[in-house]
């Protein structure tokens, strides 16, 4: 699972559970570099850094600290590294423009683009997002965790149909960030 990452670099718990970092004050930070482990009910998920991270850890939260979604884990800061400069997904479709991101999913899954039957989509191409709406969820083993927007901006294009199997590194949308 990605770390969720704001505009002051504050990266987010990408889920609920008791944190235990393996960086340290000073350490680089790279898109898919695993940051830290979340332990939950029994299970223990690995946390990457974001697409967009660059520089270093500016702080980072003490193991054994309880955490809930998107609550700060580590603060990136100035060092080497470029922080806004996406990864691309597994797979970036030869079409996408050069000014359009590709939000890929972070694993394996099911995914759903509305919060349950019959509701509204989380969103739609046309539609506006800001950095950390929920676009979509994904499910693993009956849990839901929810795909967050990386930026600000406009879908450009919804890749992927509600309820359909996705894999690490799929497209799920293009988002056009500003």
């Amino acid at each position: 699972m990605r770390a969720a990452v704001n505009e002051d670099g504050v990266l987010g718990a990408p889920s609920v559970g008791t944190w235990y970092p393996r960086i340290g004050l000073g350490a680089p930070l790279h898109p898919g570099d695993v940051i830290g482990v979340l332990h939950r009910a029994g299970s223990v998920l690995e946390v990457a850094a974001p697409r967009g991270a660059g520089g270093v850890a500016t702080s980072v939260a003490a193991a054994g600290t309880w955490v809930g979604y998107g609550e700060e884990i580590a603060t990136m800061g100035e060092g080497t590294g470029a922080l806004g400069t996406h990864a691309p997904p597994k797979a970036r479709p030869a079409d996408v423009p050069d000014d359009v991101s590709v939000l890929a999913a972070d694993t394996d899954g099911t995914i759903y683009l509305r919060p349950e039957p019959g509701s509204p989509a989380f969103t739609e191409a046309g539609a506006t997002v800001s950095p950390l709406d929920t676009v979509a969820l994904v499910e693993v083993m009956k849990t839901f965790t929810p795909v967050r927007a990386e930026a600000g901006g406009t879908v450009v294009r919804v890749c992927v149909e509600d309820g359909a199997s996705v894999a690490a590194g799929d497209a799920l949308f293009w988002i056009r960030e500003g």
